[in-house]
């Protein structure tokens, strides 16, 4: 096996020699210094394996991308900046991996021995091979949705989905790039791609999608769903995709990074899409009274807390823009209609109609309305209110998401972000920043007692990105795990 470095750091190429040639028999190993004498030095023979520096191409990527890939070369990145675009660009020249510095030699060397293997059997890509080449499993995008053909064999639909359909080419590449079992067709369409196999184990699927899965996670920060469903014997491709697609509308309520399979297909559960009059009484009441505990409650019981069966994603959607309704008539009573309330209101609306998780939606509308209740009415008292009470009352806001951090808040309240954190500090005898997690760890405490939600669900719905950080910071503020707390409620 010939195996080629460009790299430009001199400690980090001798440490890779080291690495490939005391662990590797029969692999020679070839170092170029620049891109320049590395292309002018393969042209006459394509090497099996190249391991590059990707910091040092980045200004000509495209370029240079391309060559890599219309020479189909196998092309392992190393980079030292963990960002959207170093993935990007290794998923659009197809690389093998990335390894992000400062690597382990049991990655480098896990990633060589995967690449032999992959060599020796033969199996350069896996690509969207036409019919005349497949035998029997001759499908097309017209068996998706027009004829009615059977399949002497049983079929498996997987589809993926991302909240971004800009990332679905990435997802595409990725699906030709990745070694299956079995034959095998990919199929793009404009809000999913769609890969049917024909296999007879199931459970060798879910492992394929798994490490999928898992190997997406590695090199891409995108959220992806997959979901699998399996026909029957004289199922036509049609019916498993109509099957399919009922079963994405799981991703609503269970979100992303997560593999969804079910071989029975389940009714959805009948709801009321309106507001009862004594619930629309309701709401008139805890508007008024600026209750947001109580709306808080309300909309999580209401909308967090569905099980299998789950009703129809459309009628939930209807069902939140009758409770934004509620809200619309109070900001009428109360003349609410200023420039930015009127957009916040209708960027609440698009949530509610285009947003592909309903947890996401229910922090949105939460959001708002906290907002529009502390801040929307009552403005001779807005001067009237301390620094501390607005800022609480913003953490009060905004504490479920995660991405929402002093520097914001202090840009809400036009003030320097230093001068926030000294006087809030100053003012109020502790931390912003311990503030903050003293009401996402209050809100984790509630819903640990008034659900039954996951402790990874609880952890997003509070503010914590990672359920690892979580469980650290609960057990900093009450002594104790999520888990043991939740145990001693029984």
């Amino acid at each position: 096996m010939e195996i080629h470095l460009v790299a430009k750091d001199e400690l980090e190429t001798q440490g890779i020699r080291w690495v490939v040639e005391s662990h590797f028999t029969g692999v020679h190993l070839i170092l170029w210094k620049t891109l320049g004498e590395f292309e002018k030095g393969v042209k006459s023979k394509i090497p099996e394996l190249v391991i590059l520096d990707m910091d040092g191409w980045k200004h000509d990527s495209e370029r240079f991308g391309e060559w890599l890939r219309q020479h189909s070369i196998r092309w392992l990145g190393l980079s030292s900046e963990r960002i959207f675009q170093t993935a990007y660009r290794a998923l659009r020249y197809r690389a093998e991996d990335v390894l992000f510095r400062p690597f382990s030699q049991e990655d480098l060397i896990r990633l060589i021995q995967q690449t032999r293997y992959k060599l020796r059997n033969d199996k350069r890509y896996v690509t969207n091979r036409a019919p005349e080449e497949m035998g029997s499993f001759d499908i097309d995008y017209p068996d998706l949705f027009l004829t009615e053909r059977k399949h002497v064999n049983p079929l498996t639909m997987v589809a993926f989905l991302t909240p971004q359909s800009e990332a679905l080419p990435l997802v595409y590449d990725a699906l030709q790039r990745f070694s299956f079992t079995g034959k095998i067709r990919i199929f793009a369409l404009s809000n999913l791609i769609l890969c049917v196999q024909e296999i007879q184990k199931s459970e060798l699927i879910r492992e394929e999608y798994h490490a999928f899965l898992a190997n997406w996670k590695r090199r891409m920060d995108e959220p992806l769903a997959i979901v699998i469903q399996k026909g029957s014997s004289g199922d036509s491709l049609k019916r498993i995709y109509q099957q399919t697609r009922q079963l994405t509308r799981r991703i609503f309520f269970e979100g992303y990074d997560i593999i969804l399979a079910d071989d029975e297909q389940m009714a959805s559960k009948e709801m009321d899409p309106f507001l009862t009059p004594f619930e629309q009484r309701q709401w008139i009441e805890m508007l008024e009274k600026r209750d947001t505990k109580a709306i808080r409650d309300w909309v999580e019981r209401e909308f967090l807390t569905f099980q299998q069966p789950y009703p129809d994603p459309e009628i939930v959607r209807v069902r939140l823009t009758s409770v934004l309704a509620q809200i619309r008539r109070h900001m009428k009573s109360y003349n609410i209609k200023s420039v930015s309330w009127e957009t916040n209101y209708h960027e609440v609306f698009q949530t509610i109609v285009h947003q592909p998780v309903i947890y996401q939606i229910v922090q949105e509308l939460l959001a708002f309305t906290t907002r529009l209740l502390l801040e929307g009415k009552d403005q001779l008292q807005e001067g009237a209110r301390t620094l501390v009470e607005k800022t609480k009352e913003l953490i009060e806001s905004n504490y479920w998401d995660a991405s929402w951090n002093l520097a914001q808040c202090a840009d809400a309240l036009r003030i320097n972000k230093s001068t926030l954190s000294r006087r809030f500090a100053a003012e109020s005898g502790q931390s912003f920043g311990k503030t903050l997690h003293q009401v996402r760890i209050r809100e984790a405490k509630r819903l640990l007692k008034e659900t039954d939600l996951s402790l990874e669900e609880i952890a997003r719905l509070t503010g914590y990105s990672h359920q690892t950080y979580f469980n650290a910071k609960f057990k900093q503020f009450e002594a104790c795990t999520p888990t043991v707390y939740r145990s001693g409620l029984k």
